[in-house]
């Protein structure tokens, strides 16, 4: 059984440029609107979400990203526009590391609303959830050419570990 979700969902939240979107918990009823979300994202920043190439979202992984738990796994999206103009234009998610009290955390904005507010609304909200979920720690890998989500990392008060001998980088900090 699913925990309870806090009542304040949806959530009203603005851009930094004042354009109003609302942030609630994924459902499966999204399917179709993760798979545009998806599909709507640049090469690049599906690559730097996924880590790796593919055109066409596979059903099984668009599946997956809607089947979550509000426990182990949890996704909040970011929406905007209403009834069949609705679509989702950020994702902030977390699955357990299974039998600990961590989990890894990925974001993603699409291209057009980067760099307006969405990650850094939607990610404290995800780790807020995370932390009432029981997790003590929280981390996410990051591309080390990504320096923007390097500095979102930082400005959310995550300690970036250096780079090892891969491309990824290892963000990480104590949410309870």
């Amino acid at each position: 059984m699913a925990p309870a979700l806090a009542p304040r969902w949806p959530l009203k939240a603005f851009t930094s440029d004042g354009v109003e979107y609302r942030i609630r918990p994924i459902s499966r009823a999204d399917i179709e609107r993760e798979r545009d979300f998806i599909r709507r994202m640049s090469p690049q920043s599906r690559y730097s979400r996924f880590m790796h190439e593919f055109r066409e979202p596979p059903d099984a992984l668009v599946a997956k990203l809607v089947d979550v738990d509000h426990h182990d796994s949890m996704a909040l999206i970011a929406l905007h526009g209403t009834g069949d103009g609705e679509s989702i234009v950020g994702v902030a998610r977390y699955a357990a590391d299974a039998g600990t009290d961590t989990c890894e955390f990925a974001v993603a904005v699409a291209d057009d609303w980067q760099c307006r507010g969405i990650a850094s609304t939607l990610i404290p909200e995800l780790f807020a959830h995370a932390a009432r979920q029981g997790f003590r720690e929280i981390y996410g890998t990051i591309l080390a050419a990504n320096q923007r989500m390097i500095e979102l990392a930082e400005w959310l008060g995550m300690t970036v570990d250096p780079p090892g001998d891969g491309d990824t980088v290892r963000a990480w900090r104590r949410i309870g």
